[in-house]
This record gives C-alpha cells, structure tokens and sequence, in this order.
C-alpha cells in the first residue's frame, strides 16, 4: 500500500496507546490515593483494545493489499519479531523477580516458574498482552479467507464470544458470580476474551478498502459518543469497585468510542505523522516490554531517598512517575536501537 493518512492515523493512534499503556502502569498502585492517578488510569484504559484492534487492522490491510501469505511464511515473518523477545524478557523479569523476592534461596523453582511464565505470560504484569497476539496470530491464516467471504458475520460472532467470556468474568471479578480460580490467569490470556478487538480491526481494514466507511461520522458525534462511554465507565468503576479491570463491557464501549473519536480528530484535522512519531511507533514493541523495568527501577530507588514518600502517590507524584518513565524507556529504546540486540529485544535497529 501507498502511504496514506490511513498509515499516518496509526501511527499516532500506536503511539498514543503505548502512552496510555505506561499510564496504566505507572497509576496502578496509586488509583486509590490520587484523583490524577485514577482518572488517568481510567481515561487510559482503552490502551490494550486499541493495540489489538490496530494489529488485526495493519495486519489484514497489509494482506488486502499485497497477497495472503501461505501460512508456514505468515508464521515465519509474524513470529520472527515477538517470539525471541517474548522469551528473552520473560526469561529476565522471571529471573528478576525470583531474585527480588527469593534472593538465592529456592533455586530449584527457577525452571518450573519459567515454564509457567513462558506459557502462560505472567513473567511480568505486562507479558500476558504478547501471549494473546501469538494466539490470534496462530489463529489469523485460519479465519481471514472465511472473513474475507462473510466478514459481518466473524464480526458478530466475534462480539457475541467477546463479550460473554467479559461479561463471565466481570462477574467473577466483582463476587456475583464464582468461576475456578485455579484458571485465573488463562482467563486473562484466553484469546475469545480478546477476539473481538482484533476481528474489529480486520473489519474496519475490510471497509476501509470498499467503502470507504470507517470514521464516517464527524469527530464531534464521535467526542459526545466517547464522553458517554468514559461516563459509563467511570459510573461502573466507582459502583462497583471494578477500577481495576480492562476486561469488562464497559471498556469494550469505551475503547471502540476512544478507537474511533481518535481516528476521527486525526481524518479531519489531517495529523501527519514526523519522524518522532514514525520512530516511537517502529519501536513501540520495545517500549512496551521495557517500561515496566524503568517504571519499577524509578520507584524502587525514589522509595529509598525521597523524604517523603507519601508525596510519590500525590497527583504530582503520579504525573512525576509518568514522565520520569516515559523518559527513561525512550532514552534506553533509543539506546538500544543502535546496537545489535535491537531486535532480539523487541525493536528495530537504526544506526
């Protein structure tokens, strides 16, 4: 595909939810103690949809416009760029955290811990979202000629899968209902909980191309229809204590509003991506497995020397988090970018 202002919208929207990723990190722990840190950890909930909802878009866009890649070379060129950082990261954060909370003791639980980290994507609280994308992508070459053909169709039965498996666990998660928890984290991963974001994308690439449909409605109607939503959301967060929580039916209105109000500022004020923006997006798979490293190291130093540590969770302390760690992941992303292990961690080498 020619470079358009398609290319130049996700761009800016990838960027954005890397942003409201490492809001969601840097605010978790201080939701309860600062308005900042709870209304931006709110308003930054759509990060994870939005990032699912861009690779089934980019991804299917790509196929439309080229040719669909017989599944042994899909496989190959998809896996190439997520699997050796998968395991490289989750291979350093289960080794980190074992030493943080185990020191030397209990060696002989490294090996099982990282196997049930490796599979099951909680080497980190971050690590789950790339097991979900190996997931749709493992599932991707089965279902896009069967989209293709009834593409209304996947997406209906996509929502409907979507949004019972969220609705099922929104339940367990604020008591009215019991599932085994046993399961808890193959809830989290289980790729129905997350299929309708991605099959959403794969839609809006497959209208995009036709008819021209996606973003049709003005970003004013868009910005009322988002204001609703986050009030929506904000409404179930406080009522019933569920702030904590992305997989709900809440945040599925609220993340497709945020899709669609940002891709409508963007069509009609017709943003350019620059080379910043172009260079943060290439590289938003490093920044996303890195920040969590920066966002821990700032914290457990400042513990150490701030005077006041009650100041580190005030709304000025939450707004200081996030730019101390945007900075620092940026600064060692861009480090990094330069020598050889840029790719094996996750980005793209520039020299």
């Amino acid at each position: 595909m020619t470079e358009s202002r398609q290319y130049h919208d996700m761009y800016i929207m990838r960027v954005i939810a890397t942003l409201a990723v490492i809001a969601i990190h840097t605010t978790a722990q201080d939701m309860t103690l600062s308005t900042l840190g709870y209304y931006g950890n709110q308003l930054a909930r759509f990060a994870v949809p939005m990032f699912l909802i861009l690779s089934g878009f980019l991804l299917f866009q790509s196929d439309l416009d080229s040719r669909f890649l017989p599944r042994s070379q899909f496989y190959r060129k998809r896996f190439d760029k997520i699997l050796l950082p998968y395991i490289i990261w989750t291979i350093f954060y289960s080794l980190l955290l074992h030493y943080y909370f185990n020191g030397m003791q209990n060696l002989h639980m490294v090996l099982p811990d990282l196997i049930r980290h490796l599979l099951l994507g909680n080497g980190f609280t971050h690590l789950y979202f790339v097991v979900i994308i190996i997931q749709l992508y493992l599932l991707y070459p089965f279902v896009r000629r069967s989209f293709q053909a009834r593409p209304g169709l996947i997406l209906f039965t996509s929502f409907v899968l979507s949004l019972l498996c969220q609705t099922l666990l929104y339940l367990h998660a604020i008591g009215t209902i019991h599932l085994q928890p046993y399961y808890g984290q193959i809830y989290l991963i289980a790729f129905p909980v997350w299929m309708f974001y991605f099959v959403l994308g794969m839609y809006l690439a497959l209208k995009d191309r036709i008819l021209e449909m996606s973003g049709r409605l003005s970003w004013k109607v868009w910005l009322f229809i988002w204001i609703a939503s986050l009030a929506l959301l904000l409404w179930d967060s406080q009522s019933t204590a569920s702030f904590a929580l992305t997989i709900k039916p809440t945040v599925m209105v609220y993340a497709v509003s945020s899709f669609f109000l940002l891709r409508a500022c963007l069509n009609h004020f017709k943003a350019q991506s620059g080379t910043l923006i172009r260079w943060f997006s290439e590289q938003s798979f490093l920044i996303y497995l890195l920040h969590p490293l920066m966002a821990n190291f700032l914290v457990f130093i400042a513990l150490r020397v701030m005077v006041q540590p009650d100041l580190w969770s005030s709304s000025l302390g939450t707004l200081a988090k996030f730019l101390l760690t945007l900075i620092m992941t940026l600064l060692a992303t861009y480090a990094i970018s330069r020598t050889p292990l840029a790719k094996p961690l996750g980005g793209v080498r520039r020299p």
